[in-house]
């Protein structure tokens, strides 16, 4: 997603930013659903809380330019 793509399709600067932050948004919330749905079932919890250390859980994406506003 990118500023750029949203403008070619009529979608204001600030409308375009919105959607790429609620995007991560979503993303982060389903990452945080899975974690705790795992944690109610599974018993691979280390000292820190952290479920399945080997295999971490990880989200993918590509956010264009703003990327720097969700470090």
């Amino acid at each position: 997603a990118t500023i750029q793509g949203f403008k070619a399709k009529g979608i204001s600067d600030k409308e375009s930013e919105d959607l790429i932050r609620k995007s991560v948004e979503i993303a982060r919330e389903a990452r945080d659903v899975y974690h705790e749905r795992c944690a109610a079932c599974s018993s691979a919890i280390d000292v820190d809380g952290r479920i399945f250390n080997k295999c971490p859980i990880l989200i993918a994406g590509s956010v264009g330019e703003l990327w720097s506003l969700f470090g």
